[in-house]
């Protein structure tokens, strides 16, 4: 696959909300739907929905975000961009509850731009599915940056989802990690375009092929969790 044209020079800031989740807990309906409200503000908001302790659950991938974030310590939770929260109740901690997403979505979303950006190209014939991530930046990054890309699906029918009734349907599901899970390591050190390509099959990964979403994004594993960061997000159907 190769459709990439010529990079812009300033790229829109985009924020990726990653919310901690699970059909055994009575408040993650609330969690949803909160998430749901926020989305429809802000078209610029991107999520994915983790789940743990269910039939969704990737708990290697679970297990690998509660080290680096520092502790998951309650449900519904959800990590904006992977920053420590700056305000409400839980500051500096890089998961929160419900009541303090706003509040520091409102304070990450004042910065409009960013020097990253990312194009996000697939194609799919009997289930395989191949992908490129072209990813462009406007100066040199000297930290440990990484890609990380996620298969997600929407309008998945719980199986018994506490305080919800039958008909609850989970969205932006993490279905699977196309990358290493806290991303593979990529060099921003020479001003050049990188791109990436992976692959897979998509048998067993899904309940309705159209559903399906990829979300890619350039990240910051610092020295401990609170150095870690999203630089920006790109999805695609």
């Amino acid at each position: 696959i190769n459709h990439a044209g010529p990079p812009p020079s300033i790229f829109t800031k985009k924020i990726m909300l990653e919310m901690f989740t699970g059909e055994w807990n009575p408040n993650c309906p609330t969690g949803q739907d909160t998430l749901n409200a926020m989305i429809k503000l802000d078209t610029n908001i991107i999520t994915a929905c983790i789940h743990q302790g269910d039939w969704l659950s990737i708990t290697p991938f679970y297990d690998a975000l509660n080290i680096h974030f520092g502790g998951i310590n309650g449900f519904p939770r959800a990590a904006i961009n992977r920053v420590p929260a700056t305000k409400g109740t839980q500051l500096d901690s890089i998961t929160y509850s419900i009541y303090n997403w706003r509040v520091n979505m409102q304070e990450i979303r004042m910065t409009k731009t960013s020097d990253v950006g990312l194009a996000l190209y697939s194609k799919e014939s009997n289930n395989n599915l191949e992908i490129s991530v072209y990813i462009a930046y406007n100066q040199a990054i000297n930290k440990k940056t990484r890609l990380t890309v996620y298969l997600i699906e929407d309008s998945i029918r719980a199986h018994n989802q506490l305080n919800a009734d039958t008909n609850f349907i989970h969205q932006r599901v993490v279905k699977k990690v196309l990358t290493s899970y806290l991303g593979d390591s990529i060099a921003m050190l020479d001003g050049a375009m990188i791109t990436k390509n992976y692959s897979m099959n998509l048998n067993g990964y899904y309940e309705n092929k159209n559903n399906l979403r990829l979300v890619a994004f350039v990240n910051i594993v610092g020295d401990d969790f609170k150095q870690n960061e999203i630089l920006n997000i790109q999805e695609a159907k």
